[in-house]
């Protein structure tokens, strides 16, 4: 196989070219397309135990296989933080059979980062391996995307990201309150270990079965009828004349365009109503 290494937590610009440069590999040695990936996230373990990777698992797996990969290896970071250099690479070409790994110019791994580029290409040689590499593209950060998510800045997240930041979820039957204020809405929850914006109300676009649809999104736990600011937050998303029962168990795709306002806690229902419906009028103007 062909085969890349890293976190791929935000699947960037920079990501996708490594692994178009697989794929292409993979295809002219006729060798399967493979990446290793890590589980845990890195950062969970080296720094951060509440650290929360810009796509869930699943999210982060479909974003890698759309880009051609056929294999993705998922390893315990845990272990493989211990494990030394030359073990690692041990694994990679006796148990994987890996005939040619492509990594970026400045890869280290193993053991407090032991493991260098010429480890590889050493072990590589004895095991009639090549190795690869590939130039960062400047500029572009997981950091830097996390930044402007977190500034709702989703533009020129999405420049780095080349898709526009998005939240995937099932339909799921919540209070119905959105419905009896009018507004019906498809709720949806992230897994608890996935990043998510700052709670607010954004211009969204919502995909259901790769029609594409606009419509309002609140992140947050809707405070005006909800006493429990604890609970667990929710994505609820609001989409003119789509009835949001019928799509209960559905999978679900909520892409962030623009940031409207913060959650706040209302006078009452009806100025939350007459709010709600100036959050239309600006979605209605910025389609």
């Amino acid at each position: 196989m062909v085969l890349t290494i890293g976190k791929f937590e935000g699947i960037h610009l920079g990501h996708r070219a490594l692994l178009r440069e697989v794929v292409a590999r993979a295809g002219s040695l006729g060798l399967q397309s493979a990446v290793i990936v890590f589980k845990p996230h890195p950062f969970v373990v080296l720094a951060d135990e509440d650290y929360k990777p810009i796509f869930s698992e699943q999210e982060r797996e479909r974003l890698i296989k759309s880009n051609g990969i056929q294999r993705i290896i998922t390893l315990d970071f845990r272990e493989i933080v211990t494990m030394n250099a030359q073990d690692f690479c041990q694994k990679l070409f006796t148990e994987y059979g890996t005939k040619e790994i492509i990594v970026g110019e400045d890869y280290r791994f193993g053991n407090n980062r032991e493991g260098t580029l010429r480890t590889l290409q050493q072990a590589a040689a004895r095991h009639n391996a090549a190795v690869r590499t590939i130039a960062k593209i400047n500029n572009i950060s997981t950091s830097r995307i996390r930044e402007l998510l977190a500034q709702q800045n989703f533009c020129e997240a999405e420049k780095l990201l080349g898709f526009p930041f998005f939240i995937e979820g099932i339909v799921t039957k919540g209070r119905q309150l959105g419905g009896k204020l009018g507004f019906p809405t498809l709720n949806i929850y992230p897994p608890s270990d996935k990043f998510l914006p700052p709670r607010g109300v954004y211009t969204t676009r919502t995909i259901i079965d790769g029609a594409e649809m606009a419509g309002l999104t609140n992140i947050g736990v809707c405070p005006t009828v909800n006493a429990n600011e604890d609970e667990r937050l929710s994505v609820e998303t609001h989409v003119p004349s789509l009835q949001a029962g019928e799509l209960y168990g559905q999978k679900i795709r909520v892409e962030f365009l623009r940031f409207i306002r913060p959650e706040k806690r209302f006078g009452g229902i009806e100025e939350l109503k007459a709010q709600i419906s100036e959050d239309l009028r600006y979605l209605l103007t910025h389609m």
